[in-house]
């Protein structure tokens, strides 16, 4: 009796923690407008076309089907919250996982804790993104590998294992180096009963159907379509192939900033993770996916490769809050406790540092308005609204029926707010495909929200500066 209240008291601290994380994740949201590619999300969503009718490798047909449905049925501002909602069945996932594993229920939900506040994790949930809902079926996956008290047969078991790798690989195409050790050892375990994975995954990866079909519809094979949709490479287009971005440790150190960004995700019980190669096997396991997700997302030659490394950082975060719970003697349960909270407070600790002028941090060479790249990038657990500041400022500016050029991080910006009503009857180009500016410019008027990237509109007018970027003149 004793010791099950004084189990029932290890958790308490733990829970509050999940908790507590889990709402800082709603108050840091950024809302129903955001920059980039967050903002073209939500803008996408708002289309109200469920299926996607290509299969590229920017289409992420289950995510886009997700989102749709939420915004048809609750709006934008639900949906902004979508990836806060996902923290709550994550941190139900990476329970059950780290318990599968062989934790305890107060190291179980330690676990949870340190995987929600790790910086990948948590700035991914602020924001529309789409790696928190394939890392939580990622999650799922192993969890269910690693149950020994599973419900299910072993067949049924891997039927939905392989349903799972479907629905993250209609998500995203990192399924396929996240999951590769699990179904070696699933191979090895079972050896032709695997291949009852198959139909599962063909299941889980049927929401991508519609674009495979006007794919092949456009004459491109199933290779050609698997092909371009791994890799990105073209067949006789002349969409940009990501072939050249990968595993490029050659670059690392002249893109050293977004590089730094994800060594973020290791601050806390993560390195551990990383550096300490666990006994457990079931935690190796987890180890060898992790170590595989990290070896790519450093070496992948793009700003945001610390998006790409959400798996591994919650898998991360099971090891090496165990790993930790194993060094430590019993009497520093309450570093234990603490260990979650490592890696907001040292971020924050050097945000405010910087943020008082006493030292300088790297920030992007072309800077947006409203926006600070140190607190946008570095400090997610602190609200930011920069994006809808932006709308606002031409909200007020741009009279209706006028024309906003920008380059794609604006873009996104102007086209989430006009999905959540805003800046009614704008009409919004790019810098590289916009036309018969000059239309406007009899009218209500041309504007150009900054002159980065946009060296070919600029030099073509007369740029009258406004409170946020320009007003478009004939010279």
């Amino acid at each position: 009796m004793v010791a099950e209240v004084r189990m029932r008291a290890s958790v308490v601290i733990p829970l509050l923690l999940v908790i507590g994380a889990i709402l800082a994740s709603f108050h840091a949201s950024s809302g129903p407008i955001q920059w980039m590619d967050n903002g073209m999300f939500l803008a996408d969503a708002s289309q109200g076309n469920y299926f996607s009718q290509t299969l590229g490798p920017l289409d992420h047909p289950l995510y886009l089907f997700v989102t749709t449905a939420l915004f048809s049925a609750f709006g934008p501002l639900l949906l902004s919250f979508m990836n806060s909602l996902l923290l709550i069945p994550l941190a139900w996932a990476v329970y059950r996982l780290a318990k599968n594993a062989g934790a305890n229920p107060q190291i179980a939900l330690l676990c949870a804790a340190a995987a929600i506040l790790c910086h990948c994790v948590f700035w991914v949930s602020t924001k529309a993104e789409v790696y928190l809902l394939h890392t939580l079926l990622v999650t799922l996956a192993y969890m269910l590998h690693l149950d020994p008290q599973s419900r299910f047969g072993v067949l049924p078991r891997l039927f939905l294992i392989g349903m799972l790798t479907g629905l993250a690989g209609a998500i995203h195409q990192l399924t396929f180096i996240v999951l590769f050790p699990l179904y070696v050892q699933l191979v090895w375990q079972y050896k032709a009963r695997t291949l009852i994975t198959l139909p599962g995954f063909a299941l889980g990866f049927s929401v991508a159907f519609p674009g495979i079909y006007h794919e092949l519809q456009n004459g491109l094979g199933l290779i050609d379509i698997g092909h371009r949709y791994l890799i990105g490479i073209p067949d006789k287009t002349t969409e940009q192939s990501w072939q050249g971005s990968l595993f490029r440790f050659d670059d690392m150190w002249h893109e050293k900033n977004s590089v730094g960004l994800l060594l973020l995700s290791l601050l806390g019980p993560q390195v551990l993770g990383l550096v300490l190669l666990p006994r457990n096997p079931k935690l190796r396991l987890l180890w060898v996916a992790a170590m595989m997700n990290f070896v790519f997302a450093v070496s992948y030659n793009v700003t945001d490769r610390f998006t790409f490394f959400l798996p591994g950082a919650v898998l991360l975060s099971i090891i090496g809050v165990m790993q930790l719970h194993a060094l430590l003697p019993r009497r520093a349960a309450p570093l234990l406790n603490a260990s979650p909270l490592g890696a907001p407070a040292v971020i924050l600790s050097v945000f405010a540092v910087y943020a008082s002028g006493l030292i300088g941090l790297p920030t992007h060479k072309e800077a947006l308005p409203f926006r600070d790249d140190i607190h946008y990038f570095m400090a997610p657990y602190l609200p930011d609204r920069s994006a809808e500041q932006f709308v606002m400022s031409y909200e007020k500016s741009a009279p209706q029926g006028a024309l906003i050029i920008a380059d794609w991080t604006p873009n996104g910006a102007l086209r989430s707010a006009q999905a959540s009503g805003l800046l009614k009857d704008r009409t919004f180009e790019l810098c590289e495909e916009v036309a018969n500016i000059d239309a406007y410019l009899k009218g209500p008027g041309a504007y150009l929200a900054r002159t980065s990237y946009c060296a070919g509109v600029a030099d073509r007018f007369d740029l009258q500066a406004m409170a946020v970027g320009f007003e478009l003149r004939l010279k």
